[in-house]
């Protein structure tokens, strides 16, 4: 008798497990349908025609408007808009932040503090931001989410616009299940960079928490302490920099998970990113997060603009600037984690795993994962694409498109030449 209640106790108890969802999963994303990726969406804006005027013409300062937000029917007031990016920002097309909890404190639109609408200066394809970002994500690499769309300002259309999910206490909390831990935005110092001073490649700038916080690493995330704790990037960087440390890799991995960077880092060169962990002016284009309570940092990609590089040549180097390029350009995390003979395997073979991944196809004869997702977005943004001809012409956006696909579908075969010829035999 016992023994039966006991089966029909463990029964009930499986069945409860298969019905009831674990206590860990995340409830139902309402942001999920803005970021659907399978449509070019509509998103109209109205501001009153002084605010958009002085807008325009300050587009480099950074000042909030007030606006109406309306996407689909959803329509949220009392939004703010602003300016946004650094080289990426034009007068004739604006680069936009949206902000929904501005004006209106915990005002939040399907869950969101805020997007970017970015207005994608910098590439005539308009696609290689969008690309890499699900490329990042494909790869188990945490990175924002992003779709088209068309906007309207005023019942104007203002071209084809890419929607940007910010790195905030949102994402942190659907990506990495918590958001009280220490978000920083690097801030690439252009101006030090124009007067031929050396960029910053984790070299040891002293003790001084002020040498690191606010710039070049800029708080993002509101902090229940005084101070965002420049004093621990300070340690991580010390870290970093003492190259010369038998034991360097103890030291930097209290700080950093050098298997998630180096799978980060390899992503980012499949993609030919000239402007980012080695990038050509230094290392740009990156948050660090570092996790409550402890002293643990993630770099998360950003702003990428400037992948496909040198296409349609698909040999973009996957050593560039590493080996190459001035030496007080390298980042001295990447060329003293290369010393480490499992962590350049690593790399070796996140890079194959990128071109396996990229050339996934349903059959032989057709196109890699890669090229067949260029084909898809083209179709998709095609004609709002040459309805925008504000920053280029239809002709530079097909001949860009071209080239890129000819980055994509050369790539996986140039990465597996180029680490067959790198890999000590």
């Amino acid at each position: 008798m016992l023994k039966e209640r006991v089966r029909r106790v463990l029964i009930a108890l499986a069945a409860l497990a298969v019905l009831s969802p674990p206590a860990f999963a995340q409830p139902p994303d309402a942001a999920t349908a803005l970021f659907n990726d399978q449509v070019v969406h509509e998103i109209r804006l109205s501001v009153n025609a002084r605010d958009l005027q002085l807008l325009r013409e300050h587009w480099q300062d950074d000042t909030h408007y007030p606006a109406d937000f309306r996407w689909n029917d959803q329509v949220v007031r009392n939004v703010s808009i602003k300016s946004h990016g650094g080289g990426s920002r034009r007068p004739n097309k604006l680069s936009l932040k949206v902000g929904f909890n501005h004006y209106t404190a915990g005002q939040t639109f399907l869950g969101l503090q805020s997007i970017l609408l970015r207005n994608n200066s910098q590439d005539a394809t308009n696609m290689r931001e969008r690309l890499s970002m699900l490329f990042f994500r494909s790869l188990g690499v945490a990175a924002p989410r992003e779709a088209h769309a068309r906007l309207f300002i005023d019942d104007q259309f203002a071209g084809l616009y890419t929607i940007v999910e910010e790195y905030d206490t949102d994402f942190l909390q659907k990506n990495f299940g918590e958001n009280t831990g220490y978000l920083y935005e690097y801030k690439f110092d252009n101006a030090a960079t124009l007067a031929g001073q050396p960029p910053f490649v984790f070299q040891y700038l002293g003790s001084d928490p002020a040498r690191y916080v606010p710039s070049p690493f800029e708080p993002k995330t509101p902090f229940t302490e005084v101070s965002p704790r420049g004093d621990v990037i300070a340690s991580f960087v010390r870290a970093v920099s003492d190259t010369g440390a038998a034991a360097w890799r103890t030291n930097v991995s209290a700080f950093l998970d050098l298997g998630r960077f180096i799978r980060h880092l390899a992503v980012e060169n499949f993609l030919g990113e000239q402007d980012g962990l080695t990038g050509d002016y230094g290392p740009n284009n990156f948050y660090l997060y570092r996790f409550a309570n402890t002293t643990v940092f993630r770099f998360l990609p950003w702003d990428k603009s400037n992948t496909f590089w040198d296409a349609p040549s698909a040999d973009y180097y996957i050593f560039r600037n590493i080996v190459d390029g001035p030496e007080d350009h390298r980042s001295l995390l990447v060329l003293r984690a290369f010393q480490e003979t499992d962590l350049l395997n690593l790399y070796f073979d996140t890079l194959l795993e990128c071109a396996a991944f990229a050339d996934q196809g349903v059959a032989a004869d057709q196109p890699g994962w890669l090229e067949a997702e260029v084909n898809r977005e083209y179709d998709q943004i095609h004609g709002t694409a040459l309805q925008d001809t504000i920053l280029y012409s239809n002709d530079q956006f097909e001949q860009a498109v071209v080239d890129l696909r000819s980055f994509a579908h050369g790539r996986s075969a140039s990465i597996r030449a180029q680490v067959a010829a790198a890999r000590p035999q």
